[in-house]
């Protein structure tokens, strides 16, 4: 049968897949580092004003809130903007049909570029939830240090 000719296209195409998702995965790991480092340079920086908050009653729980609600902010508006940008992008490549194919190679003349809205919603969901995973780290340690370790040097 037809998938039997074509093993070696199938075989291909798998191939590619799963390049394109370590690819991909390597993206949102880079992604989520830069949201882990900018936020660990935040906490570095802010660390008088740390610790002056803990000296006027900020407890742990409330400094590391202040931190996961950055880095979630920030992940956010990242996401809001990729999301839309790749939206975008995707519907004027499917309406203008800017990518052509060889009709040798395919039955279409062009790229179709199809959004489908629960994909959608699984990789904000998915670029959301590592943006709060990444904050983590950076939030423990902003409310770890103690004020007067902290004012010391300042």
């Amino acid at each position: 049968d037809w998938s039997e000719m074509n093993q070696a296209l199938f075989s291909a195409l798998q191939l590619e897949k799963l390049a394109v998702s370590i690819s991909i995965a390597f993206i949102v790991m880079v992604a989520a580092l830069n949201i882990v480092a900018s936020l660990m340079l935040l906490v570095m920086e802010k660390s008088r004003d740390i610790a002056i908050l803990k000296t006027m009653g900020a407890g742990r729980k409330s400094i590391m809130t202040i931190f996961m609600l950055q880095g979630i902010i920030i992940g956010a508006i990242g996401t809001t903007v990729g999301a839309t940008a790749g939206y975008l992008l995707a519907t004027a490549l499917d309406r203008y049909q800017l990518i052509h194919l060889d009709m040798g190679v395919s039955t279409s003349p062009y790229v179709p570029f199809t959004v489908k809205p629960f994909d959608f919603a699984m990789v904000i969901v998915c670029a959301l939830l590592i943006c709060f995973v990444a904050t983590l780290y950076p939030s423990r340690q902003a409310a770890r240090p103690d004020p007067a370790e902290a004012l010391r040097y300042q």
